[in-house]
């Protein structure tokens, strides 16, 4: 009973509602006018109702019914716009929060509202300082097409790229397209690389007739008579054959045929050919005599001769048996796996299984009774192909990925963009997390090609970065060709690519152009003497126009020929005003040594950092007492240096002097100051604090004389308050005191201060009154849709009377 009575007591709850009652004006009033009161609520009859309709009031965030319909129709699509929607600015803005930022690029790139591309960086950047900035001051329709584009792009497989497709939405999107961001471009999977894998397995010689180096047999010992009888019999030979043709030759000369059968011209014929052969004659005497002298002089020299070919002709003979054992074990090798593979390929013997006899005196009680057989065994591990395993995971441990496999999308898709100001590529793979492989980071010679075809159309391109990837000498001269075609090129940025020490004449051919970059980043690659020499070569060759402001070598292998190769050709150029060595390898005395010629004698030096490289005591004093007497250098890095805390407290001392020096105007560096310019100098030296006041005072009296005067109220007199005359009083008694201290404060200063403070005082202004009557029709209806705050039926609401 007593929880029934005090049920009747409860109050329906109102928080659990799911309707909520528009904000239209009309329906509002209609709602005051009709809702129940709390008496008809605590009725009987009213005790049992679960719908309370004019209750239903939800956030005030939810809008009116018109608002629900507005949202409603965003999502449904912004290629259309519904006339009502459009005409009414509040509404538009409701239409454009509602968009989804995850809308394809096709369907929203025409949106012009910044708020919804603000929208899109913010949920889709990775840069939280974005959220800092204000619609005018960052290209959020840019930005915001950009990411969307390039989301696209990064979803790709790497074995399809849709041309066509991809061109017509980048024409579409091209004139707002200023910066190209790509980190995770989708690489090869595991299946595209099972060709060259299966191709690099090992090879299995399955013929008999392979082919072999025929090996000569031995050759045959021979003692010294048998070898002194060959070299006897070869002599005589020779001086035999010497004879014989001499003979021959003095019987062709003693011959004369007859006069009568030949004319002239063949007696002058046989006269020649007669002295020739005389000629021939005394040749082969020549010779037969210089054999005879020759055989004196080998005999002496016999025995030796004889010892040197008989070692030599032992190695012969112990390199032939090597590889006859060679031969030997291979055609065992060959055999032995050559009867293997014809058991494998025998069929298996199917015995004929024997009839068992039944048991009829043990009956079957259940499954579990039932005897089944074991599965025979398909003997698939001692199979030689993909089914082996082992065989296989060996294969693919054994394939390396090499970069002309590691093929990604066209990207030659760069050129659609005319106006690409700023252009990242990041070979970061997809987002995979711990799965990640070494091969994400390669990419093809194809790819690089394709990169520098696109880029050479980029007329308007001023930043390059490639990072993050795996590159060598040929994509970088393959790339260089269409850098060097870039006029407006101003930052080349080649970190973390693992560039060998054989890139740095490329990297001199890239610094050979008429205008000069701006800032080349090769931070974190293996670049040594030969980079920093090619360097150092086109900066000091350098005739064209511009400088190179920034130079980052950190965390290169930089040895000291290196560095001195590199300061050496960068002193006395107007290159290279920021320095970045941090982390190189080279040794303490010639880190101090090159540094401090670099501090003292290249004066366009404005940044250096040093960060990462051990020092000593005595190194870093040097370097220290050299950024003395520097006056231009206004950054400088040192940490983890092993610098002393009075070192470190010195070099802040001398940045801090330089940007004092920079900062003041009259502390030029290089000019003479009279004593009188000096002394008016300083007379006109303030404090900052001092300085800062007189210009918030100025400021101040300048909008005092500038500000428009006030209006007079012609209706009423000028009326003094209470509260004004007594403050006019408090000053006045002040201004007494005063007097008393400064008697230069006369009455006149009194009264006018007087007359100034009244007519300072503000006057009371009219109450305001309006009159909604006086409006006639015309003016209702020009007034009545102009958009106001948002939230004005709520602040009504509140503040009603």
């Amino acid at each position: 009973m007593d929880l029934e009575e005090n049920d009747e007591d409860i109050m329906p709850p109102i928080g659990t509602n799911t309707f909520g009652i528009p904000n239209d004006p009309k329906l509002l009033a209609e709602y005051e006018l009709y809702r129940p009161s709390m008496g008809t609520r605590q009725l009987l009859s009213e005790r049992n109702r679960s719908v309370y309709t004019e209750a239903f009031i939800e956030h005030e965030r939810l809008g009116t019914l018109a608002d629900l319909c507005v949202r409603a129709l965003a999502k449904l699509g912004t290629m259309q716009i519904a006339e009502p929607v459009r005409q009414d600015p509040l509404k538009l803005r409701i239409h454009y929060d509602t968009i989804d930022v995850n809308l394809p690029l096709k369907e929203c790139y025409f949106v012009d509202d910044l708020l919804y591309w603000r929208r899109v960086v913010l949920a889709k950047s990775t840069d939280k300082s974005l959220a800092l900035k204000k619609l005018n001051e960052y290209d959020w329709k840019g930005a915001g097409i950009s990411i969307k584009y390039v989301e696209i792009v990064e979803e790709c497989p790497a074995g399809f790229w849709p041309e066509e497709e991809m061109a017509g939405l980048a024409a579409l999107v091209s004139e707002h397209v200023h910066s190209l961001d790509i980190r995770h471009l989708q690489s090869l999977t595991e299946e595209a690389f099972a060709r060259y894998i299966d191709s690099e397995t090992e090879l299995d010689v399955t013929s008999e007739e392979s082919e072999e180096i025929e090996v000569s047999s031995d050759e045959p010992d021979t003692n010294d008579e048998e070898s002194e009888e060959f070299e006897e019999e070869d002599e005589q030979n020779e001086q035999k054959l010497l004879h014989d043709k001499m003979i021959k030759m003095t019987s062709i000369v003693s011959f004369q045929p007859p006069t009568d059968q030949h004319n002239k011209d063949d007696n002058r014929d046989t006269t020649s050919q007669r002295q020739s052969v005389e000629k021939t004659v005394s040749i082969a005497k020549s010779s037969l005599s210089s054999v005879d002298t020759r055989g004196d002089a080998r005999s002496v020299d016999w025995e030796a001769e004889l010892n040197e070919r008989r070692r030599a002709r032992y190695a012969r003979n112990a390199a032939r048996q090597e590889l006859r054992d060679m031969q030997l074990a291979k055609r065992v090798e060959h055999e032995r796996r050559r009867r293997q593979r014809s058991l494998l390929r025998k069929p298996p013997v199917e015995e004929t299984p024997k009839k068992k006899k039944k048991n009829r005196k043990a009956g079957i009680k259940g499954v579990f009774d039932i005897k089944v057989d074991s599965e025979p065994e398909d003997n698939e591990d001692k199979i030689v192909d993909k089914r082996n395993k082992q065989k296989l995971l060996q294969s693919m441990n054994n394939y390396d990925y090499p970069a002309e496999h590691c093929h990604h999308i066209d990207l030659s898709f760069v050129r659609y963009f005319n106006n690409l100001v700023s252009l990242s590529l990041q070979f970061l793979g997809p987002h995979i997390g711990r799965d990640f492989h070494k091969r994400h980071l390669k990419f093809s010679y194809d790819d690089m090609t394709r990169l520098a075809k696109g880029l050479r159309t980029l007329e308007k391109l001023k930043i390059f970065r490639l990072r993050n990837s795996s590159m060598d000498v040929k994509k970088l001269q393959t790339l260089s060709r269409a850098l060097k075609a870039l006029d407006e090129l101003e930052v080349v940025d080649f970190g973390y690519d693992q560039m060998t020490d054989d890139c740095g004449a490329t990297l001199g051919m890239i610094l050979e152009r008429d205008n000069m970059f701006k800032a080349l980043e090769l931070e974190y690659n293996r670049l040594d003497t030969e980079a920093a020499f090619a360097i150092g070569r086109a900066l000091f060759q350098h005739k064209g126009t511009g400088t190179l402001e920034y130079l980052g070598l950190a965390h290169n292998i930089i040895d000291n020929v290196a560095l001195h190769n590199l300061s050496r050709h960068i002193v006395g150029t107007p290159h290279v005003q920021e320095l970045k060595l941090s982390g190189i390898e080279a040794s303490k005395s010639a880190v101090c040594r090159e540094i401090s010629y670099i501090l003292r004698q290249h004066l366009p030096l404005r940044s250096l950092d040093i960060v990462a490289i051990p020092m000593d005591p005595l190194v870093s004093r040097e370097i220290v007492c050299a950024l003395e007497a520097s006056m231009n250098i206004s950054h400088f890095d040192s940490r983890e240096c092993d610098m002393d805390i009075d070192e470190d407290l010195e070099a802040d001392i001398i940045i801090r002097r330089n940007h004092y020096l920079s900062n003041t105007e009259f502390m030029t560096i290089g000019v003479k100051r009279s004593e009188e310019e000096l002394v008016t100098a300083a007379t006109n030296w303030k404090h900052p604090i001092v300085r800062k006041i007189e210009n918030d005072m100025a400021q101040r009296a300048e909008c005092i004389r500038n500000r428009p005067p006030r209006a007079k109220l012609h209706s009423e007199p000028n009326i003094i308050s209470d509260e004004a005359k007594k403050s006019v009083e408090t000053e006045l008694g002040s201004i007494r005191m005063k007097s008393l201290v400064f008697p230069s404060l006369t009455k006149s200063d009194g009264k006018s201060f007087l007359s100034d403070s009244i007519s300072s005082k503000p006057q009371p202004s009219p109450p305001f009154e309006f009159n909604p009557n006086s409006f006639n029709l015309n003016q209702f209806r020009e007034h009545v849709f102009l958009p106001g705050p948002s939230n004005r039926h709520y602040y009504l609401q509140q503040n009603r009377i």
